[in-house]
């Protein structure tokens, strides 16, 4: 039955409600459809049309879904060797679905029971989830120390990297940072992140970056001589064409390649493979190594101070000098 052929019954045909009721305009639907972050929503799309097209092989409806067909499709992504958080992702996608169509959603209870198990064989192999290691001011200083200045593409990395570093920015959010979000002041840079992963209402924070001492790691400086080579309007960080003319926004994805492709130049990658993420982690760990409060730290980065990835990091960073075992035989 479609949206228009729904007539009002008991509760609907009580407060008076129409079949107009129960529609959506193409543009309210669009704009829903765009509220979603692209990566987000590119993610999603691929693993709904990977579980209908899994349960079109193997015969079962995929909506809406019984809890063994949810279960199922846990075993195949296993055989398929997924990581867990692809799974989890999966099965966050059934459920969503189903919500929309205004169903209810399958029991996961033995979905989330193979998962869990999944995990623990993976961690009894040795197998773990890949993470890239956190930046160390001494790694990226000799990531930049690398780069080639004669060239944009060289200038323009430097920006990249010590703004990714000192912001503790998500790639995403150096990719949709723009010259007008950055305001030079008396002491150092203010940068306004219009929007972010888990900023859902846009509100937007300031992060303020201190002037450095090292002018080839003074985020005010980087930014002011970049503005006057390649304009004060659009990107602040942009594509770079073979000539090292801008030839618009860079992407999220092109930042990460670009800052592995430093490490490897600088001959650091042996050293782990590091990744934009590695900007966002080095700057946390480095901050909570000189005994910057968890809280602040956090806030900068646009964490939650609570976030399980800040404690994480945080473990990482006082392992040796909050050790139980430090002086033990001195």
């Amino acid at each position: 039955m479609s949206v228009g052929e729904i007539q009002p019954t008991g509760t609907a045909a009580a407060a008076g409600w129409t079949a107009a009721d129960h529609g959506l305009s193409d543009t309210t639907r669009q704009w829903l459809s765009d509220a979603m972050p692209a990566n987000t929503r590119r993610a999603y799309e691929w693993a709904w049309d990977r579980y209908v097209a899994w349960c079109r092989t193997v015969g079962r409806c995929p909506l809406p879904a019984t809890a063994e067909t949810a279960t199922e499709h846990v075993t195949h992504l296993r055989r398929q060797l997924a990581a867990p958080a692809t799974i989890d992702q999966a099965l966050g996608v059934i459920g969503s679905m189903h919500r929309k169509a205004g169903l209810a959603r399958p029991d996961a209870e033995g979905a989330r029971a193979l998962l869990r198990g999944y995990r623990r064989e993976l961690a009894a192999a040795g197998v773990g989830q890949k993470q890239a290691p956190p930046m160390t001011r001494d790694v990226l200083r000799q990531i930049v120390d690398a780069l080639n200045l004669d060239k944009p593409i060289g200038r323009r990395d430097r920006v990249m990297l010590v703004l990714g570093f000192t912001m503790m920015a998500r790639r995403s959010e150096l990719a949709g940072l723009r010259f007008a979000d950055v305001q030079e002041q008396d002491e150092g840079l203010d940068v306004l992140v219009r929007t972010s992963k888990t900023d859902h209402d846009s509100a937007g924070r300031l992060v303020s970056l201190p002037t450095q001492d090292d002018p080839a790691l003074d985020p005010a400086r980087l930014v002011r001589a970049w503005r006057d080579e390649v304009g004060p309007d659009g990107p602040l960080l942009q594509r770079l064409d073979l000539r090292g003319r801008p030839a618009g926004p860079i992407t999220g994805h092109g930042i990460n390649h670009a800052v592995h492709t430093a490490a490897w130049r600088a001959g650091v990658a042996g050293k782990g493979y590091y990744t934009a993420h590695s900007l966002r982690a080095g700057g946390l760990t480095d901050a909570l190594h000189r005994g910057v409060p968890i809280g602040i730290a956090a806030r900068h980065g646009g964490w939650d101070p609570k976030s399980p990835v800040v404690m994480m990091y945080a473990r990482l960073a006082d392992r040796w000098r909050d050790n139980a075992m430090s002086g033990a035989f001195s």
